[in-house]
């Protein structure tokens, strides 16, 4: 796996010259990540069209995921990506972040940090209080907001 940095426009996108365009045409294709505050980050495809000169076609969108996303190349060289999502834990988001940080958006490191350091806390607190976390699902919430205050990162 080799974790793809900085392609964060299609100005800077990772390219592939030689793509499949239906069955027997060839055309480019890139590759880069984009952020929206409030959203998150997702991965964007945008194919040329071999038919009108290599004009580049309209770009294909993922769905965001909330606190990061990463691009690389798999055992195979194709690009593919991982994101990180609220539906994750604690344990997850550091794993996450510990693998595909490198090629996370800058911008999108903030909320990654505060995002995993609260899931942490909270994820801690509860083990700790097993019998009232059982009962509360409050339990936690006021370390995991202590956690993200202390990262001075605003989750947009």
């Amino acid at each position: 796996m080799e974790i793809l940095h900085g392609h964060i426009s299609p100005e800077t996108a990772y390219l592939v010259k030689d793509y499949p365009y239906g069955y027997t045409l060839r055309c480019q294709i890139r590759y880069w990540l984009e952020f929206k505050p409030g959203h998150g980050v997702r991965l964007v495809s945008q194919t040329s069209n071999p038919k009108r000169g290599h004009v580049w076609n309209k770009p294909k969108a993922s769905t965001y995921s909330r606190f990061g996303g990463c691009m690389y190349l798999n055992e195979d060289d194709h690009v593919t990506w991982s994101g990180l999502s609220e539906y994750s834990d604690g344990a997850e988001a550091k794993a996450w972040s510990d693998r595909y940080r490198d090629g996370c958006p800058p911008a999108a490191l903030p909320g990654l940090d505060a995002w995993m350091r609260a899931k942490l806390a909270y994820d801690a607190t509860r083990a700790a209080k097993p019998v009232e976390a059982d009962k509360d699902l409050t339990v936690g919430l006021t370390e995991a907001f202590q956690a993200m205050a202390d990262t001075n990162a605003k989750i947009e």
